[in-house]
C-alpha cells in the first residue's frame, strides 16, 4: 500500500472518530430491522432502475453480491427486471416460456416501496441492509406530499445516504436549484451548524451517459482513493484541484461536464466538503448509453431502455457506501474502548496530580498573581511601590513557604520564593534614584549640545524625536510612577516639566515668552523644589543658557514682504501637487492666514488667492461628474450609489453599469461612494445585496475611486477614469 493510502486511512479514521455524537431523533414509522441505506432523489433521478440493474449487475460481481430476503422486494425487482428487458411468459400446455416483448422502463413510481436484502461484500462481511424507493415528488420543495414525512423520517436515521442527481434537467436553472435546496435541507437535518456529517455521503449522477465526454468506468469514481485529502478543502480549492488532476485534466471535453456539474451544485458541495472524508462523487448509467426517446408525457419525457443494456458503475458507489458503513461500525467501537481506557487514564492522572494541581494552580500561582496584579499599576517597575505593596508581596510569599505541602514535595521552590521575599525586604530605592540622575545628565548633555536637538518640523508643528530622545522621554515615564509624595516621583516630575518647557521653545524659537517660561521654572525650582540636586542644578543652568532671555521685548514682525515669501513658496506647492487632502484642508488655512499679512501692494496675490477660495468653495456643493467603467472582471457589472457620511445609499432599480460605459456621479465632498460588484447569474437585487461591495469613505473619495477599486472580500478589482480627469480639475493658484 502506498504511502499516501496509508495517511488517508489514518486521515479518515481520525476526522470519523472526533464526529460529535447526534441524539437520533425518535422513529415516527416502523422499519424493517438492518442497515438503512438511503437514496435521496427526486422524480425521474433514475432510482427504481437503478435498484433493478444493481441487482442484476450484482449477480455476477466479485465485490457485492446481493441477496433478496423478502418476497416483496423479489417482486419487486424481477417486475422492473421484465419491463427493462423485456421479458414476459407464455404458457401453453403444460409449457412455460420466457417471451420476448418490448422493452419498457418501470412506471414512475407510485406508491412507497421498502427494500430488503443481503449484501455480501468482498464475498466475506454480510450485512442486512434495508433501503427505500418512493415516488421522488415526496422530496420536492416546491409542494406537499403525503410521503415527506415519511421519506425524512426514513433518510434520518439512515447509516450512509445517496444523493441521485438527473443531468438532463442541467438546461433548467431553477430546477437544478430547487433540487439542490433539497439536498441542503437534508443535509442540514443530519448535521446542522457546519458540524461533522455523521454518516458516508455519495452524490450519484445518474444518467451519465447523456454528458459530453463520457466514455466508461475509468469515469466512475471522480476522486481517487490518493486524492481524498481534495475533500477536506473548501469549495473553491475542492473544485480547482479537481479539474486539475490528472484524470480529468486529460479529457477536455470531460472537463467541461465535470464542472459544469460541480458549479451548478456548488451549494450542496459547499456544504459537505470540508466537513468529512467520507463523501465521493459517482457517474454512473444505468443502461450503458443514452435511452430512446418516445414519447412525453406531463412534465416529462418517456424513453424506451436500449436495444443493449450495458450497465457502468452501478455497483461503485452502494459498494463505496456499505463499505464506508463497516468501516464507521468499526471506528465506533474502536471510541467506545477508547472512551473507557480515557476516562481509566483521567482517574488515575487525577488522582496522581492532585497535589500537583494545588500546588501549581493554587499555593504558588497566588502570591505570584498578588505580585503581578500589585506591579501592573506601576507598569511593572518594582522601584515605584510603596511600602504597603511591598509588605502585601512579602506576606504571601512568607505563606507559601510555610505551606506543608511546600516544605514536603516541593522544597525545591523555596529557594527562589525565599529571594523574592529576600528583594521586597531589602527594598532600596537608591538605585532608582541614582538612575534618575544619569537620567537627568543626559538630558543635560543634548541640552547643551545644539546639534543633538530635536529638529521641528513646521508641516507638522512637531518636533522630529530620535531614538535618543524617545530612549531619554519612556526612562523618565518608567521613573514618574507610584507614591505621589516619593522624592522619586516629585524629581521625576520636574524633569518631565523641564523637557515640555524645552520642546515648546524649540517650537517657538522667536517666541520670547517660551524663552521666559524656562527662565522662570529653573529659578523656581531652584530655590522652592525640595531635594534639588547637583544634576538637576547643571541642567536648569543649561537651559538658562539656551533661552537667552533678553531684556527688551521682541515682537515677531510678519510683514508684507515675509508674508509674501511664503505665498510663494506656499503656491510652488500647490501647483506640483495632487494631493486633495492638503489642497483642500492645510493649503486653504494657510492661504488665509498669507491672505491677511500680505500688504495693499500685493494685488495680484490676494485676488489669486480669493479665487482659489472660491474654486474651493464649489467642491463643497454637489456637482455631476463623468466617469468611464474602463475594467470590469469576469463580465460582471457594478452599481455606484452616493449617500451623505454615515447614511444609507437608495440605490436605483433596474440600473446596471458594465465595462465600457460612460455615466455621470452627482458628489460632494464628505460624501460617501458605494460600489457593488455582480457576477452573471447571481441574484439581482440592485446594489442592495451583492457579491462583493466596498464603501469609499473619506472626505475625498471621488479621488479614491479614480483608477483601480479593490473588492478585497472577493478578490476583484474595478477600474474606474474621469472625463476630464480629476487631477486636472483641482484648484491651482493662477499669476
Amino acid at each position: 500500500m502506498k504511502f499516501s493510502k496509508i495517511f488517508g486511512v489514518f486521515k479518515k479514521g481520525a476526522k470519523a472518530a472526533g464526529k460529535k455524537g447526534k441524539k437520533g431523533e425518535v422513529a415516527r414509522f416502523g422499519w424493517p430491522s438492518g442497515t438503512r441505506i438511503g437514496v435521496f432523489g427526486h422524480e425521474n433521478s433514475g432510482k427504481t432502475v437503478y435498484f433493478t440493474v444493481l441487482n442484476e449487475d450484482c449477480k455476477i460481481a466479485k465485490n457485492l453480491q446481493i441477496s433478496v430476503t423478502d418476497n416483496a422486494t423479489a417482486g419487486e425487482f424481477l417486475s422492473n427486471f421484465r419491463n427493462l428487458w423485456g421479458l414476459g411468459t407464455s404458457d401453453g400446455t403444460g409449457t412455460v416460456v420466457d417471451s420476448r416483448g418490448e422493452k419498457n422502463f418501470p412506471d414512475p413510481t407510485g406508491s412507497d416501496k421498502v427494500l430488503q436484502f443481503t449484501a455480501i461484500l468482498d464475498r466475506g462481511k454480510k450485512m442486512a441492509v434495508v433501503t427505500y424507493d418512493y415516488n421522488g415528488k415526496a422530496v420536492s420543495i416546491s409542494g406537499t406530499n403525503d410521503l415527506a414525512e415519511k421519506v425524512i423520517d426514513f433518510m434520518t436515521g439512515c447509516a450512509g445516504l445517496m444523493f441521485f442527481f438527473d443531468p438532463k434537467i442541467l438546461g433548467s436553472e431553477l430546477q437544478v436549484q430547487a433540487h439542490v435546496a433539497s439536498f441542503v435541507n437534508m443535509l442540514e437535518r443530519l448535521a446542522p451548524l457546519e458540524s461533522r456529517m455523521p454518516i458516508p455521503i455519495a452524490l450519484v449522477i445518474n444518467k451519465a451517459d447523456i454528458l459530453p465526454g463520457f466514455s466508461g468506468d475509468d469515469q466512475v469514481v471522480l476522486v481517487n482513493p490518493e486524492d481524498e485529502h481534495f475533500i477536506s478543502d473548501d469549495f473553491e480549492i475542492f473544485l480547482e484541484k479537481v479539474l486539475s488532476s490528472n484524470k480529468i485534466a486529460a479529457n477536455s471535453v470531460w472537463a467541461g461536464s465535470v464542472r459544469n456539474i460541480l458549479v451548478k451544485l456548488r451549494e450542496f458541495l459547499r456544504v459537505v466538503v470540508g466537513r468529512t472524508l467520507d463523501f465521493q462523487v459517482f457517474f454512473v448509467s444505468n443502461t450503458g448509453t443514452s435511452p430512446e426517446k418516445v414519447g412525453a408525457d406531463v412534465g416529462r419525457s418517456i424513453y424506451k431502455p436500449p436495444a443493449k443494456i450495458n450497465p457502468i458503475g452501478v455497483r461503485e458507489p452502494f459498494y463505496w457506501l456499505l463499505h464506508s458503513v463497516v468501516r464507521n461500525k468499526r471506528i465506533g467501537l474502536f471510541k467506545k474502548v477508547t472512551r473507557y481506557v480515557v476516562t481509566a487514564s483521567i482517574i488515575w492522572i487525577l488522582f496522581y496530580s492532585l497535589p500537583f494541581i494545588y500546588h501549581f494552580s493554587f499555593l504558588m500561582s497566588k502570591p505570584v498573581e498578588v505580585e503581578n496584579n500589585i506591579l501592573k499599576q506601576y507598569g511593572g517597575n518594582q522601584l515605584s511601590t510603596t511600602d504597603g505593596d511591598r509588605m502585601t508581596i512579602m506576606r504571601e510569599y512568607d505563606r507559601y513557604n510555610n505551606r506543608w505541602l511546600v516544605k514536603k514535595m516541593f522544597p525545591d521552590f523555596q529557594l527562589p520564593s525565599k529571594k523574592i521575599y529576600e528583594t521586597y525586604k531589602h527594598f532600596n530605592i537608591g538605585a532608582a534614584v541614582g538612575r534618575l540622575d544619569n537620567l537627568i545628565g543626559e538630558f543635560t548633555r543634548i541640552v547643551a549640545d545644539s546639534t543633538a536637538w530635536p529638529a521641528f518640523n513646521p508641516n507638522t508643528g512637531e518636533l522630529n524625536l530620535n531614538d535618543r530622545h524617545k530612549a531619554l522621554l519612556a526612562a523618565l515615564d518608567s521613573l514618574h510612577t507610584g507614591e505621589a509624595t516619593s522624592v522619586l516621583y516629585v524629581r521625576a516630575g520636574r524633569t518631565k516639566v523641564a523637557w515640555e518647557l524645552f520642546a515648546g521653545f524649540l517650537s517657538k524659537r522667536q517666541d520670547l515668552e517660551a524663552a521666559r517660561r524656562i527662565q522662570d521654572q529653573v529659578l523656581f525650582d531652584k530655590n522652592n523644589a525640595e531635594d534639588y540636586g547637583a544634576e538637576e542644578e547643571r541642567l536648569g543652568q543649561a537651559l538658562l543658557n539656551v533661552a537667552k532671555v533678553k531684556e527688551e521685548k521682541v515682537v515677531r514682525k510678519a510683514d508684507s514682504e515675509q508674508a509674501l515669501t511664503q505665498y510663494n513658496e506656499l503656491k510652488d506647492r500647490i501647483n506640483n501637487s495632487n494631493e486633495p487632502a492638503f489642497l483642500f484642508g492645510k493649503a486653504v488655512s494657510d492661504l488665509k492666514k498669507i491672505l491677511g499679512k500680505l500688504g495693499a501692494d500685493d494685488i495680484a496675490e490676494k485676488q489669486a488667492i480669493q479665487k482659489y477660495l472660491r474654486e474651493i468653495d464649489k467642491w463643497n456643493e454637489p456637482h455631476s461628474y463623468t466617469y468611464k467603467i474602463v475594467s470590469i472582471p469576469d463580465a460582471g457589472h457594478v452599481h455606484v450609489d452616493v449617500a451623505a457620511n454615515g447614511q444609507e445609499p437608495t440605490w436605483a432599480d433596474s440600473t446596471q453599469l458594465f465595462e465600457g460605459e460612460e455615466l455621470k456621479i452627482k458628489w460632494k465632498i464628505d460624501e460617501d461612494i458605494y460600489i457593488g460588484y455582480d457576477t452573471p447569474g447571481a441574484p439581482e437585487y440592485w446594489g442592495r445585496t451583492t457579491v462583493g461591495k466596498v464603501v469609499l469613505k473619506g472626505k475625498y473619495d471621488l479621488f479614491a475611486m479614480d483608477g483601480s477599486v479593490e473588492f478585497k472580500d472577493i478578490g476583484k478589482t474595478v477600474i474606474f477614469s474621469f472625463k476630464p480627469s480629476l487631477q486636472g480639475m483641482l484648484p491651482r493658484l493662477e499669476e
